[in-house]
């Protein structure tokens, strides 16, 4: 399969399981769709989160570990234990789990929202943020993004999606901005370069963490 032609694709419904050498960190993405799809067939997550399958994967390839895809997917597979996504997570039994969504700019508080499922593991969330903050002040692109880790103070809290709140391992769950997803070239929806970009910061801020608590 090219899986970049793959994530390009309206439909149908499926999964890109990819195993790297890395499993103690995994990089999942539940509700991609390519950019220009706004909706998916799924009536409990309708909204789709465009284009974060490309940065998804690019974070994984940057961290050489385990990734997974539900792509156009008809089911909201982040909120079930016995999705096959969340199954295939469970089999790889990470110490940490990073889900990336995408938000609408409307209803979130800051351009990216990162969640670790509750304020009991604060600490997790808002430690990611402030080197993430940190790392995107040296690009002139990014330095006036908004990052914020409080769960306090952030609406997308991932309180119900049972990929994040799981006690198995630590998780990530990172909301992005359309202008981090999405860029107009010749009439068509694209990732825009400095989405990449701030990947790379990505990468570097979750290589500093520490591990599962």
């Amino acid at each position: 399969m090219n899986v970049e032609l793959a994530l390009k694709a309206s439909e149908p419904s499926f999964l890109i399981i990819e195993q790297r050498r890395r499993k103690d960190i995994v990089i999942g993405v539940p509700h991609h769709a390519p950019g220009g799809k706004a909706n998916l067939p799924c009536p409990e997550h309708n909204d789709a989160d465009e284009n974060t399958g490309f940065l998804g994967r690019y974070v994984a390839e940057k961290l050489g570990c385990c990734s997974i895809i539900a792509c156009n997917y008809t089911l909201d597979v982040n909120k079930s234990l016995h999705s096959d996504y969340t199954t295939q997570i469970k089999r790889w039994n990470p110490k940490v789990l990073v889900e990336v969504h995408g938000h609408g700019a409307i209803r979130a508080r800051s351009d990216v929202e990162i969640s670790s499922g509750s304020a009991a593991r604060n600490t997790w969330s808002t430690g990611l943020a402030a080197k993430l903050s940190s790392l995107l002040t040296k690009s002139k692109d990014l330095k006036d993004l908004s990052v914020c880790g409080d769960y306090g103070r952030i609406y997308f809290k991932a309180s119900s999606s049972v990929t994040v709140t799981n006690r198995e391992w630590l998780a990530y769950h990172i909301e992005l901005p359309p202008k981090l997803r999405k860029a107009t070239a010749d009439g068509v929806t694209i990732v825009p370069g400095v989405a990449y970009v701030f990947c790379d910061s990505l990468v570097t801020a979750l290589e500093e963490m520490p591990g599962q608590p």
